[in-house]
């Protein structure tokens, strides 16, 4: 995909290291009696075997090659990989200060806590965890070393004495959830998402990235909502993070076949029940049925994700009805169905997010409207797999950025008002 580009790293850097050590040692050990034989012609030996004329000579030669070995050794631990690693929970507990208030990622989050792990800026989520604790490290050894660009990096994992998992990513400097940009407490009737160019930039970054968890990283995320999506950067610069990364596999939610660890088929604890996990408007009916997570619940949630950036609506709201005097139901994808029945056009103008101001192409719109919809089928097996659905939104992000070059005020005309 072109403007899309994957940065995938799945392989340990201790492998890289350990293979490079042997020779990196091997040419320090050769490098100090090259540097004595061709330098200053060494005099007779004394009987007793010494040199005593050349003892600076090979000082300075010794020094050399403690110097060289020295620069290997630190060479070998630079790369070998601080991160991710399995954790003591006695670590996190001192980098949280106890899990201190002062330390919560948000106010009143009692599951969520910001800290500094071996020099990285962190976020720790504390998950209910549904397998045996020695599954974690062989799924953190897999997980652990899959990187993308627009997924918050998984830095590490540790089981608490009461039988919980917390997880640790990189802390986005300067990041928020896309659902606080799209529906802003403070002022409703605005948004830094006022392009279509830019929410077709995240939605395409969102696709990529979960393209990769299921295609590369062979596993479900289960935890897509647009607070699980992290915009970053500012004005025409904005891009998307998935965090949660690994939460629902490490953590044990998914079954066998979608973690890829099949060998805990018959290691699984079975006596704490499984519980359904998910967000409330972007559950899949099959999870809401007490089914398991799977990669078409994924592309379900992606969908509402979709419709979200369309729309700026939330998944399920409550409105006042005056007439009746009661709440209303409303459901997102109930009405991007019926403005797309409409036939488009006026109807789906009136359907996208009014902060766009009529500034994006209505082809464009129901386009995207029309895929989010496919992606939310009921039927599991009628929705699209991710890597169809992340070429489909590529393509319509290079539309998006064609036509804003298209039409974008040209800035390099200066406009004289003086009489002539």
């Amino acid at each position: 995909m072109v403007g899309l580009r994957r940065h995938q790293m799945c392989k340990t850097k201790s492998a890289t290291a350990t293979a490079a050590a042997p020779s990196s040692m091997a040419r320090s050990s050769a490098t100090a009696p090259t540097a004595t034989a061709h330098g200053r012609r060494s005099p007779r030996a004394n009987t007793n075997g010494t040199h005593p004329t050349s003892y600076s000579t090979s000082s300075a030669a010794l020094s050399t090659s403690s110097s060289s070995a020295a620069s290997s050794l630190q060479a070998l631990r630079d790369s070998l990989p601080d991160l991710p690693l399995l954790l003591t929970f006695a670590e996190l507990a001192a980098a949280t200060k106890n899990f201190s208030p002062a330390h919560r990622l948000a106010p009143g989050s009692s599951n969520s806590f910001r800290c500094a792990l071996r020099g990285h800026p962190a976020a720790v989520f504390r998950r209910a965890l549904r397998r045996d604790p020695a599954e974690v490290s062989s799924r953190l050894a897999v997980l652990g070393h899959c990187h993308h660009a627009a997924i918050a990096r998984l830095y590490g994992a540790a089981a608490s004495p009461d039988g919980a998992l917390f997880l640790a990513y990189e802390l986005v400097p300067g990041a928020a959830p896309l659902s606080s940009l799209l529906r802003g407490a403070n002022n409703p009737s605005f948004t830094p998402l006022a392009s279509w160019h830019s929410r077709l930039r995240l939605a395409a970054d969102a696709c990529d990235a979960l393209s990769y968890v299921h295609l590369q990283a062979g596993t479900v995320h289960n935890r897509l909502s647009s607070s699980s999506v992290l915009v970053c950067g500012q004005g025409p610069l904005l891009r998307a993070k998935l965090a949660h990364f690994g939460s629902a596999d490490l953590a044990g939610e998914l079954p066998d076949d979608e973690s890829g660890d099949k060998e805990a088929r018959h290691r699984r604890t079975g006596s704490r029940g499984r519980r359904i996990e998910g967000t409330r408007g972007y559950m899949a009916p099959e999870l809401i049925a007490g089914g398991s997570p799977t990669r078409r619940s994924d592309v379900f949630a992606l969908g509402v994700l979709l419709l979200e950036l369309v729309s700026g609506q939330e998944p399920v709201r409550y409105e006042f009805n005056k007439a009746t005097g009661d709440y209303e139901r409303t459901s997102l994808i109930e009405s991007a169905s019926a403005a797309s029945a409409s036939g488009g056009g006026e109807g789906m103008r009136q359907w996208v997010d009014r902060r766009l101001k009529d500034s994006f192409p209505v082809e464009a719109a129901e386009a995207l409207t029309t895929l989010a919809l496919q992606c939310v089928s009921k039927d599991p097996a009628a929705r699209p797999e991710m890597s169809w659905v992340a070429a489909k939104v590529s393509k319509l992000f290079l539309e998006a950025q064609d036509w804003a070059d298209k039409f974008r005020i040209p800035t390099d005309i200066s406009i004289s008002m003086a009489p002539r």
